[in-house]
């Protein structure tokens, strides 16, 4: 995995062992001596991820840490810390202040090397995510403030009932979340019978390594719970695994004896992360939704009418069924908005709209392709089902009264429907889109023609 990795070391000597390390693994490393150096590289070459001694000389890693996460440029690049002692305050601290992950010296070049890349798996998604709908800043995607976290569900699993039970009380007595104790037989996805839970903590001892691998596997790639972190708390014997668990999607691993405090920090740096991720994929189909949808009438429109009237050329040239396209057009529209207001005629879009909806079965689609004009396709129809789906559209929008805000007298509107046929095979060219809604337009010139609140099939039709 490639990326551009900051090191920040006091120690030359620290930063060139490091280099040669990253530098063999295919990073582009940047070096900086002190925090102050490394915030001002940060900002201007916007590394993938900082990886910092947590005791620099200028300041302390919680302060460096703090730092980070104010800065807008840099708040949201993860950090990782190498710490030169066994100091649990020092690591709460700054796992409190942000630090991302923080590993005690020395550690393994392939343990150093799989967190980096389990951290840069995150990062990179999350900014994949965040590319497609704009920066997470712009959207309110800010981290929240520490105390505001909301309570999360957490799922414990292990082989031992007694190791879940003593992880359960651990988690009850000094955080906010809800727990639940999984039997590893019975742990998710294999069963449907419980909920999916924010973050699962893993158990995995020497003894059922094979069974934790192949959970895992399966945690990280069914639907339900893919996207739910997994937290794994290896036992000492079976630490060398945790290279193996991390490249295979573990999103934190905890090798030997937990600190209770520590693994509270972790489960809360996971859960925000999940959440972030979250509004991130609400955030894109919101913005998918409403780049198909128009907002006033909350029917499609035409950007997602016509890719979908091109399907239903395609799938009925395969299955050799006809299918109608229908053009509606309100009658007098212009006098609606002239005499009561333009809010009122959005009011009789609105509920025309709702109307014709109702009346078209499940799989039609429609569309308001102009101001007061729609777009109607009703797959798989014949003409007589056609031209009976028109007719009765025609009669209730005539016949439904429609109740304008601030006027006592109900309204009454009509719609004129022009409708072409289609029936393409894979004997003959099937007809373009364009020629399609040309027909569906000229008949519904037609039925304008007659006097409107008619309906008019396309004299030469497509088919």
């Amino acid at each position: 995995m490639s990326g551009r990795i900051l090191i920040v070391d006091d120690l030359a000597t620290n930063r060139i062992e490091l280099k040669v390390k990253l530098c063999a693994a295919h990073y582009e490393v940047l070096q900086a001596y002190s925090a102050k150096e490394a915030m001002t590289l940060a900002v201007r070459d916007r590394p993938d991820l900082i990886l910092a001694n947590a005791r620099l000389a200028d300041v302390t890693a919680t302060e460096f840490v703090t730092a980070l996460r104010r800065s807008d440029a840099v708040r949201g690049i993860p950090v990782m810390l190498l710490q030169p002692g066994t100091c649990q305050t020092e690591r709460r601290a700054a796992l409190c202040a942000g630090a991302d992950d923080i590993l005690i010296k020395p550690v393994s070049e392939a343990l150093l090397l799989a967190r980096l890349r389990n951290l840069l798996r995150q990062y990179h998604s999350e900014l994949e995510l965040s590319g497609q709908i704009g920066t997470a800043q712009a959207l309110g995607f800010a981290e929240a403030h520490a105390g505001f976290d909301l309570p999360g569900r957490i799922g414990i699993i292990a082989r031992s009932r007694t190791e879940a039970h003593a992880l359960q009380s651990c988690l009850a007595g000094g955080s906010i979340h809800g727990t639940s104790i999984i039997d590893m037989d019975h742990a998710p996805p294999l069963s449907g019978m419980q909920p999916s839970a924010d973050i699962y903590l893993l158990r995995i001892a020497a003894v059922d390594s094979e069974e934790g691998l192949r959970l895992l596997a399966e945690l990280k790639t069914a639907q339900r719970t893919r996207c739910s972190p997994v937290i794994v708390l290896l036992d000492a014997e079976a630490d060398s695994l945790a290279v193996t668990l991390l490249d295979m999607g573990a999103d934190d691993v905890i090798n030997g004896q937990s600190d209770h405090e520590e693994l509270i920090l972790r489960i809360a740096t996971q859960l925000r992360r999940k959440r972030r991720a979250e509004r991130l994929r609400a955030a894109l189909r919101d913005g998918l939704k409403a780049a198909m949808i128009d907002p006033l009438t909350g029917a499609h429109n035409r950007r997602f009418a016509l890719p979908f009237l091109q399907r239903v050329i395609e799938t009925s040239r395969s299955t050799g069924k006809s299918f109608a396209v229908m053009v509606a057009d309100l009658d007098f529209f212009k006098q609606v908005n002239d005499r009561y207001g333009h809010a009122a005629g959005d009011r009789v879009l609105c509920e025309v709209t709702r109307h014709l909806r109702a009346h078209l079965r499940e799989g039609d689609m429609l569309a308001r392709i102009g101001g007061e004009e729609f777009l109607i396709v009703t797959p798989a129809t014949t003409r007589l089902r056609a031209q009976r789906t028109a007719d009765r559209l025609c009669a209730m929008i005539a016949q439904t009264p429609i109740t304008l805000s601030g006027h006592k007298a109900t309204l009454h509107v009509t719609v004129s429907i022009g409708v072409t046929m289609a029936n393409p095979s894979p004997s003959r060219a099937a007809p373009p889109v364009g020629q399609l809604l040309e027909e569906a337009d000229r008949a519904l010139y037609a039925a304008k023609a007659q006097g409107r609140n008619t309906v008019t099939f396309c004299a030469r039709s497509a088919a």
